[in-house]
């Protein structure tokens, strides 16, 4: 009963999750890029450009920062581990 009541939960998760998502795509909420009509929309502003950089940038140094703490975290707990296990042995 416990795993159809979780089935049924991540089953709602998701189809509210489908219902936001058509919600969004359906509604006005792109930016125009260039009113034009030979523009080219694949071409970014100098803010939109910045914008990308600075995101870019803060995204890889939380990730870089992320994965530098955890190895440090697994590193202390393998090294306490390891006296462990010499002691125990000893």
């Amino acid at each position: 009963m416990k795993a159809l009541g979780t089935m049924a939960l991540v089953l709602a998760i998701l189809l509210a999750g489908g219902a936001i998502t058509s919600n969004l795509l359906s509604s006005d909420l792109a930016i125009q890029q260039t009113t034009d009509p030979s523009g080219d929309f694949l071409t970014a502003t100098p803010d939109q450009a910045v914008a990308f950089i600075l995101i870019t940038g803060f995204i890889l140094f939380n990730v870089l920062g992320a994965g530098l703490t955890l190895m440090i975290v697994f590193w202390l707990l393998n090294r306490q581990v390891t006296a462990v296990r010499q002691d125990s042995s000893a």
